[in-house]
């Protein structure tokens, strides 16, 4: 895994060229330098009982960040020596050098999540056709749901739903607090508050039922779309129906 994510670079010709001339002068030298400046690596080859040792050429020895760091201590010392090469740099040698840039690891994807994945693609996908081929429903097309009119409609029904029940429960507020003090005359203030909150709490529970009785209406009366259950099977009765007849008048 380390070394996977280590940044590898192919050294030149000329960089390969001044590892070999000066690689004799320098002590504790590096393993992946000491490869570059021996072209022959040797390899073992196995075969039957016995192994051979094959001299082979590498064909690309790689250095890391590390050796450039020690060839760069090494490129300075040659310069303060006053060596004959006491003019090259390592930005000079690493001229036409290759760096390979570590992969990303390749992570598995998780076998559920592929599956979910491919579940929201194929309905999204059916959304896609459904929307595409409503106009040519007949049955589909009684489903404006998927218009910005019919959204708008609905939030508006849906805005005068809220200010009928938030009205409705202070107008019975108002008639248990005030309207009761009218007609009997003077009242405990405790008294004409409960009178006011019992008044709002049955008009709101009334309220509700009423919303929930119109929304399940509504709900009822929406026709099934042509692949829903309860289509199919009035199809397959009109079908078998229709076959039944059409047997009958045959025999006929």
């Amino acid at each position: 895994m380390a070394e996977e994510s280590t940044i590898k670079i192919s050294p030149s010709e000329k960089l390969k060229d001044f590892i070999r001339e000066h690689h004799k002068e320098w002590e504790d030298v590096p393993e992946r330098i000491k490869a570059v400046s021996n072209p022959n690596v040797p390899v073992r080859k196995r075969g039957g009982k016995a192994a051979l040792s094959l001299a082979v050429p590498d064909p690309s020895p790689f250095l890391h960040v590390d050796d450039m760091n020690w060839l760069n201590t090494q490129v300075k010392k040659l310069r303060e020596n006053g060596d004959q090469s006491s003019g090259v740099y390592l930005h000079k040698l690493l001229q036409g050098c290759d760096i390979v840039l570590p992969q990303p690891p390749v992570i598995e994807r998780n076998p559920e999540l592929e599956a979910r994945v491919q579940r929201l693609r194929k309905e999204q996908e059916d959304r896609q056709y459904r929307a595409m081929t409503k106009n040519v429903d007949t049955v589909r097309m009684r489903h404006p749901d998927d218009s910005i009119g019919y959204q708008m409609k609905m939030l508006n029904t849906h805005i005068v739903a809220i200010v009928q029940f938030i009205v409705s429960v202070g107008a019975g507020f108002t008639f248990g607090f005030v309207g009761v003090q009218l007609m009997v005359g003077p009242l405990d203030f405790g008294f004409r508050l409960l009178l006011g909150v019992a008044c709002a709490l049955i008009i709101a529970l009334a309220e509700i039922y009423f919303l929930a009785k119109k929304i399940s209406e509504d709900y009822d009366d929406i026709p099934p779309y042509p692949n829903s259950p309860a289509n199919t099977a009035a199809s397959r009765a009109a079908l078998s129906t229709s076959t039944s007849v059409g047997g009958k008048l045959h025999e006929d």
